[in-house]
């Protein structure tokens, strides 16, 4: 989920979860908070949850904007996420 953050419109409050459907995370989740101001190319994002394998879990993120298409509301974008778990 996108929600518009700042009044020229240049600044989202993101909210989503990463969902693990294989492998030894299968049926775990990340859950990833944060300002995306989508005009950088680069800018970071917490960790703030997780179920599953990652309960308890903290960390951080690192979003890189590899295409975008404002009008089409369209994007790719790669996520380099850090965590520790209990």
């Amino acid at each position: 989920m996108y929600i518009n953050s700042q009044l020229d419109g240049k600044g989202l409050h993101l909210m989503f979860s990463i969902i693990f459907t294989d492998g030894i995370y299968k049926g775990s989740t990340l859950e990833i908070q944060g300002a995306d101001l989508f005009a950088m190319k680069e800018r970071e994002f917490s960790i703030v949850s997780g179920t599953g394998y990652f309960r308890f879990v903290k960390g951080y993120g690192i979003m890189t904007t590899h295409f975008i298409d404002i009008p089409n509301l369209k994007a790719i974008l790669k996520l380099d996420v850090t965590v520790n778990h209990y």
